[in-house]
């Protein structure tokens, strides 16, 4: 061996040549055999990061189905029964204008008659044909009528639809905000779990105290029993969007929430919408507006009625005992004398009638005018509350990072930096929470403004 002096330091450097190179090269080795374990930890990191992570709050990621909120809807104007008994309607109205339009034309009636006795010794078989009382000012006016009603009844399919996307959209929010909750409402139950844990570790060590122990035990069984309730009303939940679907109750549904916002109004946020929009748009408006006009018809029938009516006669009468066989043609009018003045009431109660839906169409107004500004107030105030629930998040995530600091620094304790997290946790779900009343009345507003589908292109119809 040889040394080599650093000063007044001594040293011993390295050994014999031969060996020297012996040495460098086994040092070599062992430097190799080093990088290769940082490797295999580097790819293990890679490929499992939740390893990395693991801890009392680690979370399983979520797999999602592919019904997101568009798709629900689609699936909800096929089978949804409340859609088919509004389609229905609608074909029942156009079977009552397809008889109006019949009425156009007289009615021709056939009649056959075999006499098993008769006096004359002539056939017994007798055929006649007739044609009953026909007003045709009254036909037109039917056909009117008629048309107005078929377009009411699609009218009502419409609103229909417009108010089952409306509960669709704020159950399927509901069912995001819920999921999103239960997930952290499990991280802090599993941190709940972890302080628990801690506690009875330091009571094994005579250093902690059995009351507060029993406390956080208590707090865990209250946290899973809230899981349990958000649980419960999310089944719940899920349960009231499938018969709004009409999707079978006892088959998975497998949803999509994620950004569910943005599925539900696709960027809409009501500043554009204003009341005159609500006016020309409102489904219910639209239809009691129709009504007037049909109730303008009548009132015109009323008047109608006091006309005589016109009246084609064409008979073709062969072996009737009472009657002489032969073609008769005959025209005129047909009129009432004396009804003790009903036609004339009639056309008064028409006139009330039509008055009552001119107060009905004022009255819903003043309602859709009070709901605009109700939810435009909601509208402001969400803003700042969502605002202020986003920066308590904000301050509990600082204050959760200052405490990291302070617990790996030694001068805060595990189970007060667990609370910290914990209250991070809890700052997240209240932030979530808050945007629901945004979200609720943005939908309330598209539907009183015409419905969702006019606002988001995913789901017209």
């Amino acid at each position: 061996m040889r040394t080599i002096r650093y000063g007044n330091n001594v040293k011993i450097s390295t050994l014999r040549a031969a060996n020297n190179s012996y040495c460098s090269g086994n040092g070599s080795g062992r430097k190799w055999t080093t990088r290769f374990w940082w490797v295999v930890v580097c790819a293990c990191l890679l490929c499992f990061p939740g390893v990395s992570k693991a801890g009392p709050a680690a979370v399983q990621p979520q797999s999602y189905g592919y019904f997101d909120f568009p798709t629900c809807v689609r699936y909800a104007l096929v089978h949804s029964e409340d859609f088919l008994k509004t389609r229905l309607d609608i074909q029942f109205r156009s079977a009552e204008l397809k008889d109006a339009h019949s009425e156009l034309l007289p009615t021709i009636e056939l009649i056959t008659r075999y006499y098993l006795s008769r006096a004359s010794g002539s056939a017994a078989l007798s055929v006649s044909v007739y044609s009953s009382s026909w007003d045709p000012f009254l036909a037109l006016l039917k056909i009117k009528s008629h048309g107005i009603l078929v377009d009411i009844g699609k009218l009502n399919h419409y609103e229909k639809i417009a108010d089952n996307v409306a509960k669709m959209a704020k159950v399927f929010y509901r069912i995001h905000v819920l999921e999103k909750t239960i997930r952290g409402r499990k991280q802090i139950l599993a941190l709940q779990q972890s302080k628990v844990n801690y506690g009875k570790s330091r009571l094994d060590q005579g250093a902690y105290d059995s009351l507060t122990l029993r406390s956080l035990q208590n707090a865990a069984r209250g946290e899973q029993m809230k899981i349990n309730g958000q649980e419960r009303e999310l089944r719940e939940k899920v349960s009231e969007l499938k018969a709004l679907m009409g999707y079978h109750p006892d088959f998975e549904l497998p949803l999509d929430t994620r950004d569910a916002a943005n599925q539900i109004l696709n960027g809409f946020n009501g500043n554009v919408v204003t009341f005159g929009d609500v006016q020309g748009q409102n489904l219910s408006l639209r239809i009691i507006a129709k009504q007037e006009q049909v109730q303008s018809n009548r009132v015109t029938g009323a008047y109608v009625a006091l006309v005589p009516k016109p009246l084609v006669q064409i008979e073709d009468v062969h072996n009737q005992v009472d009657r002489t066989s032969g073609f008769n043609f005959a025209v005129g009018l047909n009129y009432t004398l004396w009804d003790g003045f009903r036609k004339v009431r009639e056309i008064k109660k028409q006139k009330m009638k039509g008055e009552e839906l001119k107060i009905d169409r004022s009255q819903m107004s003043q309602k859709l005018y009070i709901s605009f500004k109700n939810l435009r107030g909601e509208l402001d105030a969400s803003g700042e509350r969502e605002g202020f629930y986003r920066e308590q998040a904000k301050l509990a995530e600082l204050s959760e990072e200052k405490a990291f600091l302070s617990y790996k620094a030694g001068d805060l304790p595990y189970d007060d930096y667990i609370t910290r997290r914990m209250e991070r946790v809890e700052a997240e779900i209240s932030s979530a929470g808050s945007v629901q009343g945004r979200v609720d009345a943005l939908i309330d507003l598209a539907t009183i403004a015409g419905g969702l589908n006019k606002y988001n292109a995913a789901i017209s119809f």
